[in-house]
């Protein structure tokens, strides 16, 4: 039995004709497909190019995470040799982040910038170990340590609200 028969090769041939009519067709003055096709697939057509020269796995993963590289970015660069970091639980993470603050997760945290010492939220256990802790305002990012500015009590207690 061939895998290209005639009658296959005919009904490719008309579903290509009925598609280029359907999207370059106007019925009444207006073709809902063609405005719907330029919307959601032109679009990318035309973004095609500069998209092809993006080859570097860690220029595609910034550019679909930003913030969410960012953070962890920001963190590593920014840890002492000794520190151990607490990642904040996610919803502390998702009150100054626009998108879903997936950073905190540690293997996603890890998968982003490698392996580091850090410890998750949920891991009570070890959370004590912890000694840099990540703080969120507005646009600002920072680690905070014991005796710093920052009291690390209320920080936890703001970790915790949203739980």
């Amino acid at each position: 039995m061939p895998i290209f028969s005639l009658r296959g090769l005919i009904l490719a041939i008309i579903m290509v004709v009925v598609l280029t009519l359907l999207v370059s067709a106007e019925f009444g003055g207006i073709n809902t497909y063609s405005t719907a096709y330029r919307a959601r697939i032109g679009l990318y057509g035309d973004k095609l190019d500069s998209l092809n020269k993006v080859r570097s796995w860690k220029d595609r993963m910034f550019m679909r995470h930003v913030a969410n590289i960012e953070i962890p970015t920001y963190i590593v660069n920014h840890m002492r040799p000794s520190d151990t970091v607490l990642l904040p639980p996610m919803s502390y993470g998702n009150r100054y982040m626009k998108t879903n603050a997936i950073w905190t997760d540690p293997r996603i945290f890890t998968w982003m910038v490698g392996f580091h010492t850090i410890v998750a939220w949920n891991d009570t256990a070890r959370r004590h170990s912890a000694n840099a802790f990540v703080v969120l305002n507005e646009n600002q990012i920072w680690i905070t340590r014991h005796g710093g500015a920052t009291n690390i009590d209320s920080l936890l207690t703001e970790y915790g609200k949203g739980l």
